[in-house]
């Protein structure tokens, strides 16, 4: 272990320029593995009583004794830490002394810090993002913990290398109890990496080695209802009358493009004669959308029916369950392929477009519907209140195919 040293800060006054002299602090400097440690001890001595060569307060001063022993006591807690670092394992860092020395962190209980910290992040971020994104991220903090307890890695700011970022890409795949695909696991470390950018700011990290990871993404297929899947839909007349509801509740989205989120929050106050003012739950914007025939007519059937909706309320745990057997009983058949990747591992899976669907495939539907049929994606952009080209631009790929295949259906090859 290299010689721990302590000095008095060098400070000017700001008014006169000169050097600061008197109640001055002293600082710990320590070099380790080619980095450098500087701590701000707490303690302050007037530069007079300060023994430069023997870096301690001279004797005969009142301080003397009780700085002195403050300083030995610092050496040996540093030389404690290190010796626990090595023994544990933990990569040392300046941060890993700053946490250590100033009593943030407590010996003994490897990794509890930053977990004390995640839920610093969690209490805040209630206050800005709506529950469906508070979910997510409460959903990543879970992940990460049983990633954690499973591979017993103690985890530190400092921790958070590539090292880090296999091991919990190579969990989700292989190891998991649910394995997951690429877009999970990319999900979980992107809710990750806003904890990390929020630590950053708050000045409790100092490892930004997570900004040079790769993040696994996949442009996986939109499943999407075809305009006469829609309509089968539309006009199918169930017994049950959760199917019926449910059916409502879908076909909205595909005839508005408007989020299962902000359809079950519309009051009869949105619903004006030819269009719908409500403001995104997702973004907190205000939007208008207009009405058509279709979007219109299922808004009249469910007037005044609801107690203060204007459409039917169906839990978000349930509406996917029911969705999938409201579709299954229409005879929504259709084969659809998915594709999924683990890293650069690729899997196929078909499925009936009744056990693919979830509701958000609704505003896919509206959306691709919306430009097979000619509209405009700034528009379809404007009435989803959607601001980001890049996701969208995957649906001009499907309206091209469809044109195409049309093309050939009525000409032929």
């Amino acid at each position: 272990m290299s010689e721990v040293r302590f000095y008095l800060e060098k400070r000017k006054d700001k008014e006169t320029g000169e050097l600061i002299i008197e109640n001055v602090p002293i600082l710990l400097f320590y070099s380790f593995n080619n980095k450098r440690l500087q701590f701000y001890t707490g303690l302050r001595v007037d530069a007079k009583k300060w023994d430069k060569g023997n870096m301690q307060v001279k004797k005969n001063y009142a301080e003397t004794s009780e700085i002195n022993k403050e300083i030995d006591k610092l050496k040996v807690k540093l030389r404690d830490i290190e010796d626990r670092a090595k023994a544990l394992g933990e990569k040392l860092s300046p941060q890993y002394f700053k946490d250590r020395l100033s009593g943030k962190k407590k010996e003994g209980k490897t990794g509890d810090l930053i977990w004390e910290y995640y839920q610093e992040f969690l209490t805040e971020i209630k206050l800005t993002l709506t529950p469906n994104s508070i979910k997510g991220h409460d959903v990543t903090h879970k992940t990460l913990k049983t990633f954690c307890s499973e591979k017993r890695w103690s985890l530190t700011f400092d921790s958070i290398d590539s090292d880090f970022f296999l091991k919990f890409y190579n969990w989700c795949f292989n190891e998991k109890e649910v394995k997951v695909f690429n877009n999970t696991t990319g999900t979980y470390l992107n809710k990750f990496r806003a904890f990390l950018n929020w630590s950053v700011r708050k000045g409790y990290n100092t490892n930004l080695e997570f900004r040079k990871q790769k993040y696994l993404y996949e442009n996986t297929e939109i499943i999407y209802l075809l305009f006469e899947e829609v309509m089968k839909f539309y006009k199918h007349k169930f017994k049950n009358d959760t199917h019926t509801q449910v059916r409502d509740l879908y076909c909205l989205g595909c005839f508005t493009g408007i989020r299962y989120s902000d359809i079950t929050k519309l009051q009869p106050e949105n619903i004006l004669e030819d269009k719908i003012m409500f403001r995104i739950k997702k973004t907190k914007e205000p939007n208008i959308v207009p009405l058509n025939k279709y979007s219109r007519a299922i808004l009249d059937r469910n007037k005044g029916i609801h107690p203060t909706n204007a459409m039917p309320f169906i839990s978000g745990d349930a509406v996917n369950s029911h969705l999938k057997n409201a579709m299954k009983a229409a005879g929504l058949t259709r084969v659809v392929q998915i594709i999924h990747f683990k890293g650069a591992e690729r899997f196929d899976e078909s499925k009936p477009l009744w056990d693919a669907a979830t509701f958000h495939t609704s505003k896919k539907t509206f959306v691709t519907n919306f430009l097979e049929k000619g509209g405009s994606l700034t528009t379809a952009m404007a009435i989803t209140g959607n601001k980001g080209y890049r996701a969208f631009k995957r649906y001009f790929k499907i309206a091209d195919q469809f044109k195409a295949s049309e093309m050939q259906r009525v000409f032929g090859k």
